[in-house]
């Protein structure tokens, strides 16, 4: 991914449809950066916040992953500021990788939800190891059942700091309070009728 040092002001950075953001790491002094919009986008679909990759900075290349997103409030896939966080080949990465729920649509209906108190875990791997999430099945639990971080497969490379026995996924029932509404028939001999008088009548 080719980036730029940014030496315009962040709302003319913006208007061109770039991304303001940082360079930093233990070997390296912190660098003011552009990017492209859409090519920080296809990057982070392919990368995500976890796995690293390769920019370049003039005739330099750095390898770095996203360290964080700064996003708009309201809108939400505007992306305000980036940091990207150097690293060398013997460094480890510990972040959160987000869970990604498989099976929803099979355990979901009406009064039937999937709870997920916990949508990512807390991991610690070395570089070139890390994935963009971890897939949790929920497809066979029923009522009542949960799973907890002992209970996932997690991939091979990766130390999860979580507690074990956190609980990230439950299949709970749900009650709907359905007001209601009744209409009540008024009779219209019980209706009084005003009308206005004209001033011809009152004279």
């Amino acid at each position: 991914m080719k980036i730029e040092k940014r030496t315009e002001s962040l709302k003319n950075v913006r208007g061109m449809k770039k991304i303001p953001g940082v360079l930093f790491g233990k070997t390296i002094e912190p660098i003011s950066i552009q990017v492209d919009e859409k090519v920080f986008h296809d990057t982070l679909n392919e990368k995500g916040l976890t796995q690293t990759f390769e920019v370049k900075l003039g005739n330099k290349k750095h390898l770095v992953y996203i360290k964080d997103i700064q996003r708009d409030i309201v809108k939400h896939n505007d992306f305000l500021n980036i940091k990207l966080q150097k690293v060398s080949k013997d460094d480890t990465i510990t972040t959160n990788i987000p869970l990604n729920i498989i099976g929803r649509e099979k355990v979901e209906k009406p009064g039937v939800m999937v709870s997920v108190p916990n949508d990512s875990l807390e991991v610690e791997y070395n570089v070139g190891s890390g994935v963009s999430h971890i897939d949790v099945d929920v497809s066979a639990l029923r009522i009542g059942d949960s799973l907890a971080v002992k209970d996932l497969t997690i991939p091979e490379g990766l130390k999860v700091h979580t507690d074990s026995e956190q609980t990230v996924v439950s299949v709970v029932e749900t009650h709907y309070d359905e007001a209601e509404l009744e209409t009540e028939e008024v009779d219209p001999e019980d209706v009084e009728i005003i009308t206005e008088k004209s001033e011809k009548d009152e004279e």
